[in-house]
This record gives C-alpha cells, sequence and structure tokens, in this order.
C-alpha cells in the first residue's frame, strides 16, 4: 500500500478504522463499508478514485503519518494528530462518546468524576476528546484493551464496570451481539466531538482539503452524515461484519 502513485496522481488512498460500524468497517481485505466510505464518495473531487487500504486502526494512524496513504477517513481532532494530518475545516460527523455499563450494576452518573471508583476500559488508538482524554489518563483506572469486542467481552464478565466508546459504534455493537443485551449506554454523553476527514501532511493529494471540507459543509446542512449513520446503522444490524 503505498501513496501518492505517480503512474496515477488521481488516486487517494484511504484507510479507516476496520471495526467501527455504522461509520466504517472492513467487508474484504480490500474493501470498506460504512458511512464514512459513502459520504467519502460523495464530497470527493471530480475525476478523482478513492482506492482503501484495509488496516489495523494503529497502523493506519501510522501509515497516515509516514505518508503511505493519504487519508483518514473519520477521525477526532488532537494536538497529537495534528502534527502530521490536516483535517477538513468542516466536520464529517458528529461522533457522540458514551459510557456503556451493565444494566444489573448500576451506579451514579452525572459527572466524570462518578467513575473515579470504578475500573473502565478503553480501545487501543481511541480518543474521546471534550478533555476526557486527559482527564481519565490523570484522574481514572482505565484498562487498554485491544478492540471493542474485548472490552465489552470484559465488561459482560464483569472485568470492568463500565467501557467508553462512541455511541453509534456501541449500540451497533449491542444490536448485532444478543448475549450484550444486560448492557446499555448511560447519560450524559461523556463528550460530542465531531469527526473529520484528514490528509496526511505529507499526502500530494492534500491540495483536495479545500473543495472536500466545502463539500462537507454543504451535505451537513441538508443533514446528509447524520443521515447516512442512520442507514449504516440499520443495514450493519442486518448485515453484521466481524468486529
Amino acid at each position: 500500500v503505498l501513496a501518492q502513485d505517480p503512474v496515477n496522481p488521481g488516486v487517494i488512498v484511504y484507510a479507516t478504522n476496520p471495526h467501527y460500524p455504522p461509520y466504517d468497517w472492513s467487508v474484504s481485505d480490500t474493501a470498506f463499508a460504512g458511512a464514512a466510505i459513502e459520504l467519502l464518495e460523495l464530497v470527493k473531487p471530480p475525476g478523482v478514485t478513492l482506492k482503501a487500504a484495509v488496516l489495523p486502526w494503529k497502523r493506519a494512524q501510522l501509515y497516515a503519518e509516514q505518508g503511505l496513504v493519504d487519508l483518514l477517513a473519520g477521525i477526532r481532532i488532537t494536538p497529537e494528530r495534528s502534527q502530521y494530518l490536516s483535517f477538513t475545516t468542516h466536520r464529517a460527523f458528529p461522533n457522540p462518546v458514551a459510557v456503556f455499563a451493565r444494566k444489573d450494576r448500576p451506579f451514579p452518573f452525572r459527572t466524570w468524576a462518578d467513575l473515579k471508583p470504578l475500573v473502565g476500559g478503553w480501545s487501543t488508538s481511541d480518543s474521546f476528546g471534550g478533555g476526557f482524554d486527559e482527564y481519565w489518563r490523570r484522574e481514572l483506572r482505565m484498562e487498554e484493551a485491544p478492540s471493542m469486542a474485548n472490552n465489552f467481552g470484559k465488561l459482560g464478565l464483569g472485568r470492568i464496570d463500565y467501557f467508553v466508546t462512541g455511541y453509534y459504534v456501541g449500540m451497533a455493537y449491542i444490536k448485532t451481539h444478543p448475549d450484550m443485551v444486560s448492557i446499555t449506554a448511560l447519560t450524559p454523553l461523556i463528550s460530542s466531538q465531531d469527526i473529520h476527514f484528514a490528509f496526511s501532511k505529507r499526502s500530494k493529494q492534500i491540495h483536495h482539503l479545500k473543495y472536500m471540507s466545502q463539500r462537507l459543509e454543504e451535505l451537513d446542512k441538508q443533514g446528509i452524515p447524520e443521515a447516512l449513520l442512520k442507514k449504516h446503522l440499520e443495514l450493519y444490524i442486518q448485515n453484521p461484519g466481524p468486529l
């Protein structure tokens, strides 16, 4: 997988999280499905072809840093990522983040501080925004696991008290795993920071950033991104892929 193919300069090589429905999920070794993929097709510049690079999410971010992929389709803005990525000026999607917990092991949850006595879970390379990343590293006990499936499994077994992840992706998991019926999303939300499309600062395709930002703004005014999320959540529930 190499971006910036001199033989075909009209190609944007993109990667995304292969286990993050309804935003995106891998359907083969060379293809993704999901709301982010449909939105990316809607905002790509005329004459440009998209080429998927199906990689583990952590490696996808490393490849973007190295310039081996042009674009990451759906990622939160953080200071660290801003060192090697240029983000669309308009969001791609809303991405609310929630605390998931077992219905039969309730605990009071009004503020982040209510999580201090508990043990939580988070997935490798996830970022939550809204100041929560800094807070949990300083104040909370949260165990890292490689995937959402690992974390929901630990939550189901009672090995952790809660799991923090995107609301939509968490609901997609729960609704496609009958053994997770005892797990629910709590309110209030942890954060509601948006996710963006982002070009590698080393990409020769970065000049498309302004066009794609304008298209995202146009489509967002029409409610397209949120409609795509709901559409692909239903599609995933009907035909779930591996998580």
